[in-house]
């Protein structure tokens, strides 16, 4: 009733205000850092318990997302230092990081140092302790030679203060990874040539897409640079790879915005010989991409620059309004814009409903990236059919068509020719479709691998994984959650933990692995650590004797002995040693509670992961895989997303059902439901990915598909303009989607793939809704 008191001036006044509103909303949200370029802002929170939770943050926080890692490589140390300094100089002056660091000074190692060097006596490392136990006059022999071999002399200025040198063992353990230091610089041998260590850090790990490029810019010059002088430049880091993901995501932009841009200007002028349909195309799509992307920020503050990718598709999908409205005019004489609104209107407006509830799908998805799809999508949808709605019957008032375009033959031929000849041989059709969408089906195999969300190029990967192979300090994205219901028992568990993981070591399963209790001790090792020196050095004049040997007076011997005997009562508490640890160490502890302690494992070059995992059967152990756990998030959902589409398919069906009937609406279904399994079978045939974004995907398809028989099944005596308008919707939905098909990111790639092998089946199809539904 609503159409009967239609006014178009009035409701064109209306869309007038409301984009004014939308501009005034958007000149206050796109001033702001609105675009969101970081891979991690894709995934979804973990559903682990918190504990878990809380371990990944911190797990996360030492592989740090603003570090950029740069490795000079020359002939010689001198080369890669001088080479190095002035790759420092054309950092500094790119102003893109906060911190950069060549020297590492080395007070804060001196300092820690003194620190422990107090409770020597209670700190010993556990092979140091296994020799006094068993022969602590092996460990005197050790030393002896050990100050007689030429790097023996770098103990001297040690020797006189820890004339066991026991404590100089516990603290060189402290630091595993020995690295060597040249003017204060990491050097790094690697056969032929030596690299020289620059690490930097970005003042915030968000950069805009403008410093972005300049970072990529910085990278490719100073590696020409320095090849130009015969030395080598290799560079990873996060912000590496989030440089290359955007702008390879700004390049998919304009492929799929651009192409599909062009591909639609160049079909509606040849069909319409017009420019106002096309105007008035080019207005419904940017009306809904623009109120779409102000109202989405609106929302969510942010919007990723994938939702975009994905958001330059909807100029396939928003034009089909569009199309319909236009392609009514054919075929029709003394044509009215209103008159055909009110014949249009429910169809577009069921075609619209059952789109959002496609739609709406990805809302339920746990990956924010689709969330942001879905409400960018619904928002765009609505407003580019509110467009045509309100505004067309306006501007196109006295607007008529006087000829016949060369597609409405292809579009009568479809409609008319070759869906009678599919009707005619539909026994062998629908037997070939059966064939090949069972046989598909049966082995179609899903992959939930959450790697597949980034696809870096190979050049990167493999330079990333040289550096971790030169510098071993980056610790793998698994790890080891250990709890205990007090300090001690967590110490205990952790112990034993870090025993097996030591054979493991030893099986090169791994190249190293820290823990807190590595480094730390309980009052109850100390005390037993000062006893067992007592007993074995002390009280049985071993060390008297051993310090006679190596030319220490008595006055020394006494020294050392009063020293000892002062020191029995000193324990090194765990703030204390806490505060004086490094950065990286103190990461891996989590803290106590009124519960538990807890802290994390880190883990470096794993190269057996199941055996690793056999660990967790230790008492408090979890063994914490990120990359496993996100994909076994993306198979649960692909389950929940396949219900998902069932429950939406069953929803439209009742809709239909109660609307025109129970035969017409499984009519109209049976559209969706061919182009849904054709899809799925294809993506086995043409051995395409097969995750949860395909049926995001599909969900779209089911939209499309419903439009589709929608359309046919409401045509009545206008069924030609009807097929030129849903030929005209599925060949510029093809551009848009068809384009996402060339993506080098195999998600972006399979989404449009399934969509385009989706929206050709449903359009061969659709034709046989209507039109022969009296003879089936």
């Amino acid at each position: 009733m609503i159409l009967n008191l239609y006014n178009p001036k009035r409701n064109a006044l209306i869309w007038l205000i409301g984009m004014i509103v939308v501009g005034i909303f958007g000149y206050q949200v796109l001033t702001k850092n609105w675009l969101e370029t970081g891979f991690m802002a894709l995934l979804p929170k973990s559903e682990q318990q918190p504990d878990i939770a809380k371990a990944i943050q911190k797990h996360n926080e030492h592989n740090n997302k603003k570090k950029v890692i740069w490795l000079v490589g020359a002939a010689t140390s001198q080369e890669a230092i001088s080479h190095a300094r002035q790759l420092k100089q054309q950092i500094e002056k790119s102003q893109l990081f906060g911190k950069i660091t060549l020297e590492f000074p080395q007070q804060q190692a001196v300092k820690n140092y003194q620190q422990l060097f107090s409770y020597r006596y209670q700190l010993l490392d556990s092979k140091s302790k296994m020799i006094l136990m068993t022969n602590p006059e092996q460990l005197m022999f050790q030393n002896i030679e050990w100050l007689n071999a030429p790097f023996g002399q770098m103990q001297t200025l040690n020797f006189e203060h820890d004339p066991t040198l026991l404590f100089s063992r516990f603290f060189s353990l402290q630091n595993p990874i020995k690295l060597n230091l040249e003017q204060g610089i990491v050097i790094l041998p690697d056969r032929n040539q030596v690299f020289a260590l620059l690490l930097t850090e970005l003042e915030n790990e968000q950069l805009p897409l403008d410093k972005l490029e300049d970072l990529l810019d910085l990278v490719n010059h100073t590696t020409e640079q320095l090849k130009a002088s015969h030395s080598e430049l290799l560079v990873t880091g996060m912000p590496l790879f989030t440089a290359h993901g955007s702008q390879s995501a700004q390049q998919e932009i304009s492929t799929v915005g651009v192409g599909s841009s062009v591909g639609i200007m160049i079909l509606l002028l040849t069909t319409f010989r017009s420019i106002r349909p096309l105007l008035l195309s080019a207005l419904a799509i940017g009306s809904g991409l623009f109120a779409a992307l102000i109202i989405s920020l609106l929302f969510l503050g942010k919007i990723h620059i994938l939702t975009l990718v994905f958001g330059a598709s909807l100029i396939g999908v928003a034009d089909d309004y569009a199309q319909h409205f236009l392609c009514d005019s054919f075929g029709e004489k003394n044509w009215n814009p209103s008159d055909s609104l009110r014949f249009i209107f429910p169809s577009l407006s069921f075609g619209l409903l059952s789109t959002l509830l496609s739609y709406a799908g990805l809302s339920f998805s746990p990956f924010p990236g689709l969330q942001e799809v879905a409400l960018f999508s619904a928002i765009g949808l609505v407003v580019a059919w509110l467009t045509v709605v309100l505004l067309f019957p306006l501007l196109l008032t006295g607007f008529t068509f006087n000829h016949e375009p060369e597609i409405l033959k292809l579009a009568i031929f479809w409609e008319r020719d070759l869906s009678g000849w599919i009707f005619k041989n539909r026994l062998w059709i629908g037997f070939v479709l059966i064939i090949f969408i069972v046989g598909g089906l049966l082995k179609l195999t899903p992959k939930d691998d959450i790697r597949l969300l980034q696809s870096a190029p190979v050049e990167l990967l493999q330079v990333a994984e040289k550096i971790k192979k030169l510098l071993p300090v980056t610790r793998d994205n698994q790890f080891f959650l250990v709890s205990g219901k007090n300090q001690a028992a967590w110490h205990q568990n952790e112990q034993t933990l870090l025993n097996r993981l030591y054979a493991l070591k030893e099986q090169k399963m791994l190249t190293n692995y820290e823990g807190v209790s590595n480094y730390w001790m309980t009052e109850n090792q100390q005390r037993e650590n000062y006893q067992i020196l007592k007993q074995s050095l002390y009280d049985s004049g071993l060390l008297k004797r051993y310090m006679l040997e190596l030319g220490f007076n008595k006055t020394a011997v006494k020294s050392e002995q009063q020293k000892f005997a002062e020191a029995e009562n000193n324990i090194l508490s765990f703030s204390e040693w806490f505060a004086s640890a490094d950065e990286s160490k103190q990461q891996l502890w989590l803290g106590c509670d009124s519960g538990s302690c807890q802290s994390t494992v880190s883990l470096t070059g794993i190269t057996d992961i199941e055996k690793l995992k056999m660990l967790q059967k230790l008492s408090g152990v979890v063994f914490v895989d990120q990359v496993e756990q996100l994909s076994e998030i993306f198979a649960r959902y692909r389950i929940k997303t396949s219900a998902l589409l069932a429950v939406t398919a069953s929803l439209v069906l009742v809709i239909f059902g109660f609307r025109f009937g129970w035969r017409n609406a499984f009519g109209i279904m049976s559209i969706p439901i061919i182009a849904l399994a054709t899809s799925l079978a294809a993506l086995s045939w043409f051995n395409q990915l097969f995750s949860l974004f395909n049926l995001f995907a599909l969900l779209l398809v089911l939209g499309i598909g419903v439009d589709y028989g929608l359309y046919f099944f409401m045509a009545g005596n206008r069924r030609v303009s009807t097929s030129l308008g849903v030929i005209l919707s599925a060949l510029t939905t093809l551009l848009a989607f068809g384009l996402l098909a060339t993506s080098s990111t195999e998600i972006v790639h399979a989404f449009g793939f399934t969509i385009a092998v989706g929206i050709v089946a449903a359009l061969i199809s659709a034709p046989l809704v209507g039109r022969f539904s009296d003879k089936l």
